[in-house]
Order: C-alpha cells, then structure tokens, then sequence
C-alpha cells in the first residue's frame, strides 16, 4: 500500500492529468456530462503537489476538505495523536455521504455562486 502511495503521488507530481491522457476520465462527466463530486480531483491532486492551493481548490472544492479527514483519520489509527478520528463518530458515514450528494448537486448547477462549484 505504502509503495503504490508513493509511486501514485510520484505519477501526479510528474505528469499533469489535464495534458496527459495517460489519467482515466470520469464516466459521469463523459457519458452523462455532469460533474460528480471527484470530477477535477486529479487535476487538483496534481496541483496540491505543486502547492498551487487555489487552482486546486478551483478544481474540486471537497478535495481538500476530504484529504484532512483521511490525514486526520490515519494519524490517530497509527498512533501519532491521541485522538478520536472524525471517521469514527456514529453519524459520520452519513454526514459524509450527504455533503457527497449535495456537491454534486450543486457544482452541476449553472447559477451564481454554484456555477464555481464545477472543475
């Protein structure tokens, strides 16, 4: 798992999805032509690396918010911080599936401010 970690982060930081068709494309973006809520994440990892926090964000807003609950979560599993994990609390799972369904929702709306929303 840790060698597949690197060796992805490794293929993000080198190679732009943007540019490179090496990266698969969202099947909800290419045969429903909507935004789900991962659409511009790829590009936002590939932007993260670089430290280009607002393109990233641009890309896909969740990502970041996302990528702290895993940080989070895997810091207090191994140890590091005695602390509860987010992932943990009862209502989480469902707390996550709405904010999931409620981003897809609204970065497909073509509408001020929610027009922001879409990669």
């Amino acid at each position: 798992m840790g060698v597949l970690s690197i060796l992805a982060i490794l293929l993000y930081f080198s190679f732009n999805p943007e540019s490179v068709l090496l990266f698969p494309k969202c099947p909800f973006h290419t045969y429903l032509g909507i935004h789900c809520s991962g659409c511009g994440s790829q590009r936002a990892i590939h932007d993260l690396l670089h430290l280009r926090i607002g393109e990233a964000i641009s890309h896909n807003l969740l990502l970041l918010p996302a990528l702290f609950v895993i940080v989070q979560h895997l810091i207090t599993k191994l140890g590091i911080y005695k602390a509860q994990s987010f992932l943990d609390y009862r209502y989480a799972p469902l707390v996550i599936l709405i904010t999931i369904l409620l981003f897809m929702i609204l970065r497909n709306l073509k509408i001020f401010p929610f027009e922001y929303l879409a990669p």
